[in-house]
């Protein structure tokens, strides 16, 4: 009885120090159920496996070939494309709007514009920052009250 409870002390000093012991795996692999992933339904399924597929293949290939002679990847491209289509579908819709137009819409847009010009030209005029423009407004119409105020007195 000594021997055998000493051979178990000994056993039990070994998985302490070594829990996957040979011993304990070739003994413990029949008795014991091992734990496993449950099948995920999303990745086990053919189609999901086959875009996987596709994906790392593109991807393999687009890594060696990212940049063309451009400089430009292809998602690049076709959103460049996608947005030149749209800018040249507004400007065909506003030329076909322009052609649509009644002659008083456009007497109106003609004198908008004219507007505009004379705004924009008045603007050089107005050199400077704005605070030198409140100030010299402000010393006017001090010089205003002055001389105003004078001429009552």
């Amino acid at each position: 009885m000594f021997f055998s409870s000493a051979s178990v002390m000994q056993t039990h000093q070994r998985e302490q120090q070594d829990p996957l012991s040979p011993q304990q795996s070739e003994e413990g692999s029949s008795n014991l159920i091992r734990p496993q992933k449950p099948p995920n339904p999303l990745t086990a399924s053919k189609s999901h496996q086959e875009l996987h597929r596709e994906l790392r293949m593109t991807h393999k290939r687009l890594k060696t070939h990212t940049v063309s002679h451009e400089g430009k990847t292809e998602l690049q491209k076709v959103l460049e494309k996608r947005r030149w289509e749209q800018r040249m579908k507004a400007s065909r819709d506003q030329e076909e709007a322009k052609k649509n137009r009644s002659p008083l819409h456009q007497e109106l847009l003609k004198r908008h514009q004219r507007l505009e010009k004379l705004e924009r030209d008045k603007e050089p005029q107005r050199e400077g920052p704005e605070f030198l423009r409140v100030k010299e407004r402000l010393r006017r119409t001090a010089v205003l009250e002055e001389g105003a105020g004078g001429k009552e007195v």
